[in-house]
C-alpha cells in the first residue's frame, strides 16, 4: 500500500479508463453490486431520497420461483402521492424492470415509510400459500398519525390491494430523548409462527405510562384480516433503551431469532445503536423484560444500527445466522466505517458472531444519504447465492440508488494475512474479513502467495479478490496461478484505503492443492482476501473445531498423511492439519469430519466400542465409526456422537496441554465433551 496523495477528479477519465481494462466484471460480487432503483436528489423532497431496500426471492410460485422483488422507501411523489415502487427481475438481479407502484385508495395519506416484502411459505386462513405480502406505514401529508397496513398481491407484485390495518399510533415523529412523548408505531415485519398465525412485528412508542421508552410488540392472525392483541417482544422500564427495527427469522431447531437496534446503547451520549438478538420457542413468546444479547465477535467487535437477520441453509451443518447491520461499533462503544462485513452464526445463533464479507459495501456513517438504513438480506431457491439490498448515496453525489449485489455462498475463504507473504505488511483493520489485511506491496519483490487452496476436482473456477485502493486511478497486481503465465487483475478505485470491494478473474485449477500469486505490478492495492468458486462444487464447509475445556483444536499431529495417525488438540496453529471439512455422510444427522491436509476422516480407532479408544485419521470409507452425530449442548457448543460407539469424542482425562490426546468416552458432562465450530480466518 502506497498513500498516494494524488487524485483523480473527473470521473469521465476514470470511466475511460475502465472501458479501456480487462479486468473481468460479475454482477456476483464485483463494481459494488448492480443500480436496481435510482433517483436524483432534486426529483426528491428529502436528502435521504431512498431508504429501507427491501428484496424478495420467490421459492412458493412454482415456475416462478427464483423471480426477485424489490421495494423501498422512495421519498419522491407521483401524482402527488408517495408510493411504494415494485421492481422486479428474472435474471438473478442483473437486470430490474419497474411493474408497480402500491398506493394508498383507502384511507387517503400520501406518505408511506418502512415497507417490507413477505411471501406466505403456507396457507393463512383464505391467503394461498405464495402470496405476497408488503407491510408497511402509511401517514398522511401532515404526519399526524402512523398505521401500519399489509398489502397483498395474488400475482407476483403485478398488481396491489389492501388486505388490513394491523395497528394505528400516533403522529410520525422521532425523539429518542428519555422524556420523548411520541407514541409512533414504526417498521413492521412479517413472519408465520409455530402455529401457522401471520405475525407482524413493529416498534411501539407507547407504552411510556409503564417507564417503557420504546417496545418491541407482535399482532398475530389466523386470517391476514383480524388481528390479536398486542403482544410484548422486548420493553425495558428504563426511560432509556429503545429497542427498534426489528426482525425475526425461523431456525431449524424450531426456533426463532429476532435482531434489533437498541438506540441510546451504549449510552444516551454515545448512541451508537448496537444490535442486540434473542431467541423464542415458537415466534409469539418472548421474555419482553430481557433486552437480549449482544452480538458481538470473541474481539468484542459489535454491529449498530438497522439490523436484518436471517437463517440460511448454507455454509455448515447447521447452516449460519447471518445478521447485516449499517456500521460497526468497536469494543469501547464507538461507530467504526462498517458497512463492509455481516456477522454470521454457524452454530444456531449461540456463543460468538465472526465477520463475512459483504457483496456491498457503503459508508458507515454516512448522513446525508443514511446509507444502508436499512438493507435487507435475501438467497436464492436452494440457499446457494445471497443477496444483499441497501440503499447508499451514488458516486456522483447527484441522488441516491438501491443496489443489490449477490454473493455465492459454495465458495471458500482465503485470508491474505495467512498466505506466504515477502516484502509486504499485515495491516490491522477491523473491517477486513479477519480484523487484517495485507497492504504495502509496493516493491518488485513484494508477492502475496496463497499455496493451500485446494479443491476437489479440475476446472474453471472463478477467484474474487477483496481489495482497497485508495489512489483515485486504476490499480493491478500480476497474478500467476500454478507457476503458469502471469496476467494482470485490475482494481477500481475504492473510496479510500479503508473501503473494501471485489474484483474477479476466472483460471484453471487443479484437483488438489493450487498456488496463486498477486505480485507488485508497478501500481498500489491491499488485499483482504480471496474467494474460491465453481457453480456446483460447495467450498464452503471447512471449519477448525474448538474443545470448549481447553479451547484447543483438533488436529492431525505434525501435518501427517497416515493411516492410524492418533489425533489430539493444540493451540491455533493456522496449518491445514487443523482445518475439517464437515460433510453430510449420506445418512441423515450424521457428518463426517475430513482433514484438509491429509484428507483422510476422523474415527475411532479398529472401530472400537470401548471407553479409552483413541481417534484417528483413515481414508474415507462407509465406516459407521467415520460418522458423528451433533448434539447441542448450550452456548453454542455440541457433542460429536459416534455413530459405530454412540460414545463421545474428548480431549482424554481433561487436560488442557498441547499434544493431548483425542479419544472416545461414554457421556460424562465434562466440558471436554463439548466442542464448537470455528471458521474465520481459516484457510
Amino acid at each position: 500500500m502506497k498513500r498516494v496523495s494524488k487524485k483523480i477528479t473527473s470521473i469521465m477519465v476514470i470511466f475511460i479508463l475502465l472501458l479501456t481494462c480487462t479486468f473481468q466484471s460479475s454482477a456476483a460480487m464485483t463494481e459494488n453490486g448492480v443500480a436496481a432503483i435510482s433517483i436524483d436528489l432534486e426529483d426528491a423532497f428529502e436528502e435521504q431520497a431512498l431508504t429501507y431496500a427491501r428484496i424478495l426471492c420467490l421459492k412458493h410460485n412454482g415456475s416462478y420461483n427464483g423471480t426477485l422483488l424489490l421495494t423501498c422507501d422512495q421519498h419522491s411523489w407521483v401524482n402527488g402521492e408517495q408510493v411504494w415502487p415494485i421492481y422486479r427481475s428474472t435474471d438473478g438481479g442483473n437486470t430490474w424492470t419497474h411493474i408497480a407502484d402500491v398506493t394508498d385508495t383507502v384511507f387517503g395519506t400520501n406518505r408511506k415509510a418502512q415497507p417490507m416484502l413477505y411471501e406466505l411459505p403456507q396457507d393463512v386462513g383464505n391467503l394461498k400459500k405464495g402470496t405476497i405480502l408488503l407491510a408497511g406505514n402509511l401517514v398522511p401529508y401532515d404526519q399526524s398519525s402512523s398505521r401500519i397496513v399489509i398489502y397483498k398481491s395474488t400475482d407476483r407484485g403485478s398488481t396491489w390491494s389492501y388486505l388490513s390495518t394491523v395497528d394505528t399510533g400516533g403522529p410520525f415523529v422521532y425523539d429518542r430523548s428519555p422524556s420523548s412523548t411520541t407514541t409512533t408505531i414504526w417498521e413492521p415485519f412479517l413472519y408465520v409462527d409455530d402455529y401457522g398465525h401471520l405475525v407482524c412485528a413493529y416498534s411501539d412508542e407507547r407504552q411510556k405510562e409503564n417507564g417503557v421508552l420504546q417496545a418491541l410488540s407482535l399482532r398475530y392472525s389466523s386470517d391476514g384480516v383480524n388481528w390479536s392483541n398486542l403482544v410484548n417482544i422486548v420493553a425495558i422500564e428504563n426511560y432509556n433503551d429503545r429497542p427498534g427495527m426489528i426482525t425475526v427469522s425461523p431456525l431449524p431447531n424450531g426456533k426463532y431469532i429476532a435482531a434489533y437496534e437498541v438506540v441510546n446503547r451504549p449510552s444516551y451520549n454515545q448512541n451508537s445503536s448496537v444490535v442486540y438478538y434473542k431467541f423464542s420457542d415458537d415466534g409469539i413468546t418472548w421474555d419482553a423484560s430481557d433486552l437480549g444479547i449482544l452480538a458481538q465477535t470473541k474481539d468484542g467487535l459489535c454491529l449498530g444500527s438497522s439490523p436484518y437477520v436471517k437463517w440460511v441453509n448454507a455454509g455448515g451443518p447447521n447452516g449460519m445466522v447471518i445478521i447485516g447491520s449499517k456500521w460497526a461499533v468497536n469494543a469501547n462503544g464507538d461507530i467504526q466505517d462498517g458497512g463492509q462485513n455481516f456477522f454470521v452464526n454457524y452454530n444456531l445463533g449461540e456463543g460468538y458472531w465472526e465477520r463475512l464479507p459483504q457483496p456491498l459495501t457503503w459508508d458507515g456513517e454516512d448522513i446525508t444519504y443514511l446509507d444502508a438504513f436499512s438493507q435487507c438480506i435475501e438467497t436464492n431457491v436452494d440457499d446457494t447465492v445471497l443477496y444483499e439490498a441497501a440503499n447508499m448515496g451514488n458516486r456522483y453525489g447527484t441522488g441516491c440508488e438501491v443496489r443489490v449485489g449477490t454473493m455465492p455462498l459454495t465458495m471458500g475463504l482465503y485470508e491474505a494475512e495467512n498466505a506466504t507473504l515477502t516484502d509486504v505488511t499485515i495491516r490491522d483493520n477491523d473491517d477486513a474479513s479477519n480484523g487484517r489485511e495485507v497492504g504495502y506491496i509496493n516493491y518488485s519483490t513484494s508477492v502475496v502467495s496463497f499455496d493451500d487452496i485446494k479443491v476437489p476436482s479440475s476446472g474453471t473456477y472463478t477467484v474474487y479478490v477483496r481489495y482497497n485502493n485508495g489512489t483515485g486511478a486504476l490499480s493491478s497486481h500480476s497474478v500467476s496461478v500454478n507457476g503458469g503465465t502471469s496476467f494482470s487483475v485490475y482494481y477500481p478505485p475504492t473510496v479510500d484505503w479503508n473501503r473494501y470491494q471485489w474484483t474477479s478473474f476466472t483460471c484453471s485449477l487443479n484437483s488438489g492443492l493450487n498456488t496463486i500469486n498477486f505480485a507488485y505490478n508497478g501500481t498500489y492495492a491491499e488485499i483482504d482476501c480471496i474467494a474460491i468458486y465453481k457453480s456446483g462444487i460447495d467450498l464452503s464447509g471447512d471449519f477448525m473445531i474448538k474443545n470448549r475445556n481447553s479451547g484447543k483444536y483438533l488436529e492431525t499431529p505434525s501435518m501427517s498423511t497416515a493411516n492410524n495417525t492418533g489425533l489430539v488438540q493444540w493451540g491455533n496453529t493456522g496449518y491445514s492439519c487443523q482445518i475439517w471439512n464437515v460433510a453430510e455422510s449420506g445418512t441423515s444427522g450424521y457428518y463426517t469430519l475430513t482433514n484438509k491436509n491429509s484428507g483422510k476422516r476422523c474415527q475411532i480407532y479398529n472401530n472400537s466400542t470401548e471407553n479409552g479408544a483413541i481417534a484417528v485419521q483413515y481414508s474415507p470409507s462407509n465406516s459407521y465409526s467415520q460418522q458423528w452425530l451433533l448434539k447441542y449442548t448450550d452456548s453454542g457448543y455440541f457433542q460429536l456422537i459416534n455413530r459405530n460407539s454412540n460414545k463421545l469424542l474428548e480431549v482424554m482425562y481433561n487436560l488442557t496441554t498441547d499434544g493431548a490426546a483425542v479419544g472416545q468416552w461414554s457421556e460424562t458432562g465434562y466440558p471436554c465433551q463439548e466442542w464448537t465450530f470455528v471458521k474465520e480466518g481459516i484457510q
